[in-house]
């Protein structure tokens, strides 16, 4: 039985209800904590040890960013053989634009690795409070750029959840601006993508059915993260933005997560250019469901890796 296998929406709930009602006070203490946090180097979780190696990465905003690999069988079996992969996930994880990968982002990834046989990436991105969407972006850029001119790959599949899924977006619009390797498949999985809060009166609408997020707490987070950037700039909710270079999107959220009508949004913007995702709607699920150990979580990862396999 996989780690976790036992979580169900009921038990989750109890897990994040300190989350969703957070009172500002508690939402301050929350940050310096996270502050704190993300001074201290990521650490593979335990079960995984050995499935991952880490790389550093210096950028030039003068970060020093960790970056996870995962190797296809533990360092201490034989690796197969064959020439190695020419396919890249680039992995996005999320957590409110504060927080670290946890657990189930690890055991996501670890999923769709062994899906895919995929090489796969998961850089540390700068986080708030310390730092700010404008210098996160330009740092996650950069990296991006970096791997694109190697030329190592014949296909980068970006992947990312909620804030992750948000940048996933950004790298997509961004690299076809500036002429880097298009990114061959663009998922993301409970995006959060319009940081001006467009459709607050339908997000709130379902705040009584969101297990995890709450929506006051979510809009403090995303302006702190915004900083002097305005609502509708591209790298802060990407929604807005160009999407005529992106191709082979797919969307994956719930229908009892807030976020839901900015995914329904995306979609409407997306299809305004011409262009027809793949945008699934998961009955009854809630926020990045797609990272637990549920049936529906496994579904989701299954149809994720076919559609980066199938490419």
């Amino acid at each position: 039985m996989n780690p976790g296998v036992f979580f169900t929406e009921k038990y989750l709930k109890l897990m994040f209800k300190s989350l969703r009602d957070a009172t500002p006070d508690e939402v301050m203490e929350e940050l310096e904590h996270c502050r704190r946090e993300n001074r201290r180097p990521v650490r593979v979780p335990r079960y995984f040890r050995g499935y991952f190696t880490e790389e550093k990465y210096q950028a030039s905003t003068g970060f020093e960013m960790q970056v996870f690999k995962h190797e296809e069988k533990p360092r201490s079996l034989s690796r197969s053989k064959g020439r190695p992969s020419r396919r890249l996930i680039l992995y996005l994880h999320g957590g409110a634009f504060i927080y670290p990968p946890v657990f189930f982002h690890w055991r996501f990834l670890h999923d769709l690795a062994l899906r895919t046989h995929c090489d796969t990436l998961m850089p540390v991105y700068p986080k708030s409070p310390e730092y700010v969407c404008e210098y996160s972006v330009k740092t996650v850029l950069e990296y991006y750029r970096s791997i694109s001119e190697s030329k190592q790959y014949d296909e980068i599949h970006l992947v990312g959840d909620s804030a992750g899924a948000c940048l996933c977006l950004v790298v997509a619009q961004e690299a076809h601006k500036n002429g880097w390797q298009k990114p061959a498949t663009t998922t993301l999985l409970s995006p959060c993508v319009d940081l001006s809060h467009t459709k607050e009166k339908e997000m709130r609408a379902l705040q009584d059915k969101d297990s995890m997020l709450q929506l006051d707490r979510v809009i403090t987070l995303n302006a702190i993260w915004q900083a002097d950037l305005p609502a509708q700039h591209p790298w802060v909710s990407p929604v807005f933005d160009d999407f005529s270079g992106v191709d082979n999107l797919s969307v994956y959220f719930g229908s009892d997560e807030i976020l839901q009508p900015d995914d329904l949004f995306l979609k409407e913007m997306y299809e305004k250019t011409g262009k027809k995702g793949c945008f699934h709607e998961f009955k009854g699920m809630f926020h990045t469901f797609t990272m637990f150990p549920i049936p529906d979580g496994f579904k989701a990862v299954k149809m994720i890796a076919k559609s980066i396999t199938s490419k």
